[in-house]
């Protein structure tokens, strides 16, 4: 299975209130990671997610996003997301 290409996020009450339990993050945040180099991977086994994609916001920060197919291959809906831990830094080096 060949790594998706993202163009755009889809957002809904549930994951833009799942984005906002972790470090303050929002959807708007999470949305500039796509406006910035970003790589996508696999996600581990027995996550929600097939993918984890991880990259910078505007300010820098870098995000983790687990992703889920949605009707459009190049829309994405992401689950949560949450400042990257170092383990997922290592993805865009």
């Amino acid at each position: 299975m060949s790594t998706p290409t993202v163009a755009s996020f889809l957002f809904d009450d549930e994951n833009v209130e799942k984005i906002a339990a972790h470090e303050g993050l929002t959807a708007a945040r999470v949305d500039q990671v796509l406006d910035n180099r970003y790589a996508v991977t696999r996600n581990r086994k027995g996550r929600r997610g097939l993918y984890l994609l991880v990259g910078r916001d505007n300010g820098g920060a870098l995000i983790s996003v687990p992703i889920e197919a949605t009707h459009d291959p190049y829309m994405w809906r992401p689950i949560t997301a949450w400042l990257s831990k170092d383990s997922e830094r290592a993805m865009l080096q």
